[in-house]
């Protein structure tokens, strides 16, 4: 591959960062415990090659963030920093269901295999490797540039960038964010989306209590606190909360249906029709995990999760609860959930409280410089494939970063062949977590292209 506009040889570059990809992933930080402290040494060490001076703080023994800026090379900055954010602790992982073992980055039959692949060292080792390469060109940059791998995404962010954000906000506040959950391509019949992270649902901890006389086991009675419990539990699974279509949501599902063939054109515009959602999330989309999707953007959910009840066997408790993981849309708050929740389930005996709750995302306004960058990017490297922003139904660290008043965007670019079996959201978590090695060399080629037009604006 010749060398680019800046000087960079593409296949020697891409091969760099699959090593540094791929010992990241040799790197067991399954959190519980965490022990990213490993991840953090490791790419200060990566770092320092270049001349780069990161700086590691801990909130945990073991529990380790770095964190590394280039400052601008203008007198007067254009703009504030471009923060690029990832975690490096990953879920647990059941080595034995593996093709191969989950922390041995291996490569084989064209593909890194390893827990963390997709969710989210992909991301960490493409910005460590922009920040080397911002580093080695000497390109003027008119704005900072900051690099952050944090902890403890997985388990509530505590330890890194709520830890961040409450202690050390100096050290990351920037005027935007790219992180996880967009970037991939999502491959629709004969058309290729690039889904672009611009708003993701808030979080609420609902606790959902029943109450009636308890009693011994052997005399049932209809006023059993769990079998009332049970039938509001009944009533949530089958039922969805009011339909709400955001303007994330609207504008992304026009997006797919004008560029789909029919008749699949015709059933993602009914999405739009609060009347006609139901029908066609229940009987009309072909794959269950995109009607599920769909459900989950088109509304606020709560999902049953952990219950309490009793202690004894043979004792009716008076009392018996089960805890809700609500997700609201933007513009709703757990309150607003919680009126929902008690219009469905219709049972005024049945008490219903907000335990937390922290709130939705969003961009704000959506558009902006860098997500223009973005665009204008993928046009060079993927211009058969459409850019679609749009909202996902977790969170990410982009919860407590956006609070420094930063704009986030979920953009970890990876390109998944449409002619591949492999899909996204199959991956996340999953068994043989994996992303192809050409794909993620193109990712890596793709972000440092829109970073460093970025910030030469």
């Amino acid at each position: 591959m010749p060398l680019d506009p800046h000087g960079i040889d593409w296949d020697e570059t891409g091969r760099e960062a699959v090593e540094l990809f791929k010992g990241l992933l040799r790197l067991d930080t399954t959190n519980p415990p965490g022990n990213e402290n490993r991840a953090a040494e490791y790419l200060a060490e990566a770092l320092s090659e270049d001349g780069l001076d990161p700086w590691i703080v801990e909130s945990a023994p073991g529990r380790a963030n770095l964190v590394v800026r280039l400052p601008a090379t203008v007198d007067t900055p254009t703009g504030g920093p471009l923060l690029l954010a990832g975690h490096t602790d990953v879920v647990p992982a059941q080595a034995a269901r593996w093709t191969h073992p989950p922390f041995s980055g291996a490569e084989e039959d064209g593909h890194i295999w390893g827990r963390g692949a997709v969710d989210m060292k992909n991301m960490v080792a493409m910005s460590t490797m922009v920040a080397k390469l911002m580093a080695r060109s000497g390109r003027e940059r008119k704005r900072d540039l900051i690099v952050a791998a944090v902890a403890d995404e997985e388990a509530g962010c505590g330890h890194g960038s709520k830890f961040l954000v409450d202690n050390h906000p100096s050290r990351v506040n920037a005027e935007f964010m790219l992180g996880e959950v967009g970037g991939f391509w999502l491959n629709i019949g004969p058309q290729s989306y690039i889904p672009i992270m611009v708003a993701e649902k808030g979080s609420v901890h609902l606790r959902m209590t029943a109450r009636g006389p308890s009693g011994h086991g052997s005399i049932p009675r209809p006023d059993n606190a769990l079998v009332q419990l049970a039938s509001a539990i009944e009533t949530l699974g089958k039922n969805r909360l009011p339909y709400h279509l955001s303007p994330v949501m609207e504008d992304f599902i026009r997006k797919l249906a004008d560029t789909q063939p029919l008749p699949a054109s015709m059933g993602l515009k009914s999405l739009l029709n609060s009347r006609l959602s139901g029908p066609v999330l229940d009987k009309i989309l072909p794959d269950p995990s995109i009607s599920r999707n769909f459900n989950a953007l088109l509304h606020n959910t709560v999902s049953p999760t952990v219950m309490h009840a009793g202690s004894n066997r043979n004792v009716i408790p008076g009392e018996a609860s089960c805890d809700l993981d609500g997700r609201t849309l933007p513009h709703f708050n757990g309150q607003d959930l919680k009126r929902e929740v008690e219009r469905c389930i219709d049972d005024p005996a049945i008490d219903i409280e907000v335990v937390s709750e922290a709130p939705a995302v969003q961009a704000n306004p959506i558009g902006s410089p860098l997500l223009d960058t973005i665009t204008d990017t993928l046009a060079v490297h993927a211009p058969d494939a459409i850019p679609a922003p749009y909202m996902i139904p977790g969170h990410t660290d982009a919860r407590f970063f956006s609070r420094l008043g930063m704009r986030c965007y979920g953009f970890a670019p990876l390109k998944l062949d449409p002619d591949s079996d492999l899909v996204f959201s199959d991956l996340f978590h999953g068994v043989d977590e994996r992303v192809p090695v050409d794909g993620f060399v193109w990712g890596q080629r793709v972000l440092y292209d829109v970073v460093s037009r970025f910030l030469a604006k």
